[in-house]
């Protein structure tokens, strides 16, 4: 009998160890996904070309503003690229050309780090731009090696597949690409190989439809901008100074100046500030240097360099879980 009841107290015992054990692993897990884990905005630099601007980069690194570390991620896939155009789409990153007649595109999954080739463009495009608008991502303009896009194409991720939508105004390569307020800005560019526009072109995606709006302060290609709080910045061309746009008052002023003149440069949003990564000076070689600008105090403050001096890369934010 008592050989019994020790046995039935050891079962027990037993028992309670499993089911703490268990109630252990659920909290501790539980704990990691809520308490020790928050999702935090990350940078993703892709691609790009070295200093001399000979080398293309395969490249792909991911870049925390808060802990200021670099993590590499999975390599730019196929042939390298440069002056490829790139955006983000529910947290994934799309790229697509990168040479003359290139009609690939590429996402990179944020939660997997695989490179996942999908629909082809319907015409290939260098030189051009994406952007996301309304849950669906627009590529815009570029170069063929012959002459300057004025076709605009339009990814659905449910159908994978590209369809045309009104073209541009005024055909352009290597112009900014932004959406902001439900439209989208196409801003300067070049018109051929010599002679760049001041052109603001606007597209209302309910109409179809395109229209020119007041001029840029300057005739530029190679530039790049974001919009933040409702306004567009522009930055790059070789200009050392940052514009701002205001798409409800249709008016251009300038904001910030730079230590030195940037083309080409990676540009993105993150932390309420943007970033202005590597690029190139006006020497035309490529750079590390990194600077944030804040558009509440004005302030342009130099950060910790890129790994590797960069320019024609592609530049977006994602969200990481990260560790608190």
């Amino acid at each position: 009998m008592h050989r019994l009841i020790k046995e039935e107290s050891s079962y027990r015992t037993s028992s309670l160890e499993n089911a703490t054990r268990e109630q252990s692993k659920e909290k501790l897990h539980m704990k990691l996904c809520s308490g020790f884990m928050e999702l935090a905005e990350v940078i993703v630099v892709i691609g790009g070309c070295d200093k001399k601007g000979l080398l293309k980069l395969p490249f792909t690194d991911m870049y925390h503003p808060k802990s200021r570390q670099w993590t590499a991620l999975s390599s730019v896939p196929g042939y390298t690229k440069s002056e490829f155009a790139a955006c983000t789409l529910k947290n994934d990153v799309y790229i697509s050309g990168g040479h003359i007649n290139s009609s690939d595109v590429w996402v990179l999954s944020s939660q997997l780090n695989v490179w996942i080739k999908v629909a082809c463009l319907h015409k290939g495009r260098w030189r051009h731009k994406m952007a996301t608008l309304q849950g669906k991502i627009y590529a815009v303009g570029g170069f063929d090696g012959f002459y300057r896009l004025a076709s605009v194409e339009c990814y659905d991720t449910f159908s994978n597949s590209w369809s045309a939508v009104a073209p541009l105004l005024e055909a352009v390569s290597s112009a900014a690409v932004v959406p902001c307020l439900n439209k989208l800005y196409v801003i300067g560019g070049a018109v051929d190989d010599s002679a760049n526009t001041d052109k603001v072109q606007c597209y209302n995606p309910e109409e179809n439809k395109w229209t020119f709006l007041s001029p840029t302060p300057f005739y530029q290609r190679c530039i790049n901008a974001v919009s933040l709080d409702n306004m567009i910045y522009v930055v790059g061309g070789l200009l050392s100074k940052i514009f701002c746009y205001d798409p409800r008052k249709d008016t251009w002023r300038e904001v910030a100046t730079l230590p030195g003149p940037l083309e080409s440069c990676g540009v993105t949003v993150c932390g309420g500030k943007i970033y202005i990564l590597g690029g190139r000076d006006e020497n035309g070689e490529g750079t590390d240097k990194a600077f944030t600008f804040d558009p509440v105090t004005g302030n342009v403050v130099q950060q910790p360099p890129l790994q590797r001096c960069t320019s024609y890369h592609g530049c977006v934010t994602v969200l990481q879980r990260v560790s608190r």
